[in-house]
Formats: C-alpha cells, structure tokens, sequence
C-alpha cells in the first residue's frame, strides 16, 4: 500500500492532521447540535403522536373489518399510558388530540352534510331557492 504522506515533511504533515482534526471537531459540534434539536420534548411528542396515529390507524382498519379484541388493542392502549405518564409530553400530546378529535369532528359533519345532500338531491325533493 502506498504511503500518502510520502514526500511530505514533518511540519506539513503536522497541518495536515491538525487540519482533519479541526474538520472532525466541527462534525461532532454539527451532530450535537442536530441530536439536542431533535431530543427536545415538542419534537419527540410529535414523533410519539405519528407512531401512535400509525398505530391506531392500522389497528382501527383492522378492527372495522374484523371486529376489536382485546389482544388487538392492548399494544395501543399500553404505549398511550407509558406516553401519557410522561410529564413533559402531557401538554402536547393532550392539544394533539384535541387537535385530531377538532378534525374528526369537522371531516364527519362535512361528510355527513354532503351525504345529507346528496340523499335529498337524489329524491327530487331538493329545491333551489332564487
């Protein structure tokens, strides 16, 4: 295997390696920096309420096909209290359902409105009102 530094002196390969380890110094400060962004609680909230939407999203579609038991919905209800027994992820969690319960309530009532308006168009007993 060749030798790279071969040909150097001492001083330039002395740059040389302080220069690679300058450079892996501002990599690790750069990795810090990302992991404690990313391990405050709002980001790690958000990334509990995607696993538990995900979750709940599957064992739901299962369970309107085939019928809820209880060994279906265990895992969910589980990771739900383990989340909920967390201090610092009450707050958020609890405005994410909020947030989902808003948003459910809104897509059913447009649904069942559309559905109304469909139903009555459909009858003829729709009338236009000038």
């Amino acid at each position: 295997m060749p030798d790279i530094d071969q040909g150097m002196t001492l001083e330039e390969r002395k740059r040389k390696v302080l220069a690679q380890g300058a450079l892996y110094r501002l990599g690790v400060i750069e990795a810090r920096t990302v992991v404690r962004s990313n391990l405050n609680a709002e980001s790690l909230a958000k990334g509990a309420f995607k696993r538990i939407a995900g979750a709940a999203s599957s064992v739901l579609g299962g369970t309107l096909s085939s019928g809820a038991s209880l060994q279906s919905l265990s895992p969910l209800v589980i990771g739900a209290m383990s989340l909920m027994s967390k201090r610092y992820l009450r707050k958020p969690l609890m405005y994410g359902g909020v947030i989902t319960a808003v948003a459910g309530l809104a897509f059913y009532l447009s649904r069942r409105n559309r559905d109304d308006a469909l139903d009555d168009d459909e009858d003829g007993s729709f009338t236009q009102v000038e």
